[in-house]
């Protein structure tokens, strides 16, 4: 129970999942899980594949492109959206920069999602988008 109402509350206080309806919103709930990343610990490599979308709730990680660090992320940032959109393979390596802790989402369920959520849809392309020309 504590993993879901700090996953709701995370989630919560992160606008890509504003225009999920509830329904929606408590099927991802239930199919997240928490997962602990230590310092240096890859979270996403560069075009390998990439099977989850990352909700960071503690530490902060490291946007690496050709060894060079162009950004970093920290908590209540989401990572994984260029992945999820299927715009292409990841574009950067996501490292942790100390440890870590994430709510997980499994692509499968966001692909369900976005078919249903034309809003959630667009909004997770935009970010991604967003990320791929800010960088």
């Amino acid at each position: 129970m504590a993993h879901k109402t700090t996953t709701i509350a995370w989630m919560r206080g992160n606008s890509l999942f504003e225009s999920l309806p509830e329904t929606a919103f408590a099927e991802l709930v239930n199919h997240s899980k928490i997962e602990t990343f230590a310092s240096g610990q890859r979270l996403i490599e560069e075009n390998s594949k990439n099977e989850s979308l990352y909700l960071i709730t503690h530490g902060r990680v490291k946007i690496i492109i050709n060894n060079t660090e162009v950004g970093s992320q920290q908590a209540g940032e989401t990572i994984g959206e260029i992945s999820m959109s299927h715009i292409s393979p990841p574009v950067a390596n996501v490292v942790a920069d100390g440890d870590v802790e994430t709510v997980t989402f499994p692509m499968r369920v966001i692909d369900k999602l976005c078919a249903e959520n034309p809003d959630f849809a667009d909004h997770l392309r935009n970010l991604a988008m967003k990320k791929v020309y800010d960088r």
